[in-house]
């Protein structure tokens, strides 16, 4: 008897399926290494993530509860290694497991799961979940310690406290500065000009010397502490707006809720992700260190927040309206922004664009 062609190729595809099948469980179910698949390459799935969920969003004193189940009865995981956004965290011998949040980067988080079986990789899973705090930020209002005369025609972009003297970075194309400034008086004891065509952002003092940023320009400034001397420039590949340093490494803000971690060739090592527990908290801006965390004027509000340097997590929300009252308001009286700090004697500084007052300030839990 004679087949057709057609249904011959069909009988002699589902022969070969069926011995496939046979050869992958056989023999002690040794799993090829070249089988190591991702669950979307059409092979055939050995295991089943059952939880967590792909894109289930967890807060951060949840813990993530991994577990798999093997689609093939006889076939049992040896171990499995979890890697966070690539990086390897967790290793365990059994397919069920529980792993704490407390300190994983909040935002969404890209996890694969590698399932070994037989001394081999198996298959490697992979999902994403989003991690949020736990709890909503402390709130706190404020006192007002003393009152500093500020030049209202300096769109103040960024600040920060240092042998006595603040410095500060003013914005717009043709007004952009650097500046040292005398606190009590507010006498501009050293200025330098930027070129016209710069939008002038933060300034932080990182290693000994200044740092600043421009806003589209994509370009970064260095300058000698003492004298203002250009010493070099820098690239980055956002826009710029806060820059701080805790003394070893500097943190950039771009507007949105990403804060960058530069290295000391000034790319980009590392990023977080900034949440409160509602959501992600963008229109960062200025930035300062103090006391272990970020704290960063939240643009266009009377806010500032703080923030958890490694998770993201906003700690604090600091609730500044009213600070300038409507008798120093003039026309082109803008948003506050610009915080320094003083470690010797613990004092907080903000100001605003173009406000005629810089203020001490104390915080009070609200």
């Amino acid at each position: 008897m004679t087949f057709p062609a057609k249904s011959i190729s069909h009988r002699f595809f589902a022969f070969c399926t069926v011995l496939a099948i046979c050869c992958l469980f056989s023999c002690g179910h040794k799993i090829d290494p070249r089988r190591a698949v991702k669950a979307d390459t059409g092979k055939p799935k050995l295991f089943l993530l059952v939880s967590p969920q792909n894109g289930e969003t967890l807060k951060s004193n949840d813990s993530l509860k991994i577990t798999v189940q093997a689609l093939v009865d006889s076939l049992k995981p040896d171990s499995c290694v979890l890697a966070i956004d690539g990086q390897r965290r967790y290793s365990f011998s059994d397919s069920s497991r529980k792993i704490p949040l407390s300190s994983v980067k909040m935002g969404v988080r890209r996890i694969s799961l590698a399932i070994h079986a037989n001394d081999t990789v198996a298959e490697t899973l992979l999902f994403a979940i989003k991690v949020i705090p736990s709890s909503p930020p402390r709130l706190y209002k404020y006192k007002v310690l003393n009152e500093y005369p500020h030049d209202d025609n300096a769109y103040t972009q960024g600040l920060f406290f240092s042998d006595g003297h603040l410095y500060e970075g003013t914005g717009r194309e043709g007004y952009s500065s650097l500046r040292k400034i005398e606190l009590e008086t507010g006498r501009i004891v050293r200025q330098l000009s930027l070129d016209d065509k710069y939008f002038g952002e933060g300034v932080c003092l990182h290693k000994g010397d200044i740092y600043q940023l421009t806003w589209r320009n994509r370009e970064g400034f260095v300058y000698n502490f003492s004298d203002f001397t250009l010493k070099g420039r820098f690239d980055y590949s956002s826009e710029g707006w806060g820059i701080a340093s805790d003394g070893e490494r500097l943190r950039m803000s771009d507007g949105t809720p990403n804060l960058y971690t530069l290295n000391d060739n000034l790319n980009v090592m590392s990023q977080i992700e900034v949440y409160d527990d509602r959501g992600p908290q963008g229109n960062l801006n200025e930035l300062e260190y103090i006391n272990g965390e970020i704290w960063a004027n939240v643009y266009t509000s009377d806010y500032i927040v703080t923030v958890n340097p490694d998770t993201g997590e906003v700690t604090g929300r600091i609730n500044l309206a009213g600070l300038l009252k409507k008798e120093y308001r003039k026309p082109h009286t803008d948003v506050l922004n610009g915080i320094a700090y003083d470690k010797e004697k613990r004092r907080i500084f903000v100001t605003g664009k173009n406000w005629p007052k810089l203020f001490e300030i104390e915080l009070i839990a609200d």
